[in-house]
């Protein structure tokens, strides 16, 4: 019995310390991104300056419907800045995945294509947006 719950803890420690390396190498590059272009406003951890910049750590937009972040990244808001020119599709991708499950937050991921088709929509607007533009 002793054998079979040593085996077990090898086999769930295993499991996890695999899981947390995949988790730690994706969130490594969302890490650098968010810390070139974010972490000046949002703060290291998420928290933003109240009334000033918005905290993404249990925020509502981010935690919510996935094209809405898309766009505000990709427009711009406020005092947001647009970042279409400034990042490419797969930079974009990895720092809202790393925004969307980072400081807590369990939001789940967007995928590659989803930014894609969003980046080039928001491209060819004229609206004054955009590299397109």
């Amino acid at each position: 019995m002793r054998n079979y719950f040593n085996i077990l803890f090898i086999t769930i420690s295993a499991t996890i310390s695999i899981s947390a390396a995949s988790a730690q190498d994706y969130s490594t590059e969302g890490a650098e991104i968010y810390i070139d272009y974010c972490e000046a406003c949002h703060m290291v951890g998420g928290e933003g300056y109240e009334d000033i910049y918005p905290a993404l750590k249990n925020n509502a937009l981010v935690l919510g419907d996935q094209e809405e972040l898309i766009y505000l990244l990709l427009e711009g808001r406020a005092g947001m800045p647009t970042f279409i020119d400034d990042l490419e599709v797969m930079q974009l991708t990895t720092v809202i995945n790393f925004i969307r499950n980072s400081w807590g937050n369990l939001a789940g991921e967007i995928n590659h294509e989803q930014m894609n088709t969003a980046y080039e929509e928001i491209a060819e607007e004229d609206d004054g947006f955009g590299s397109g533009n």
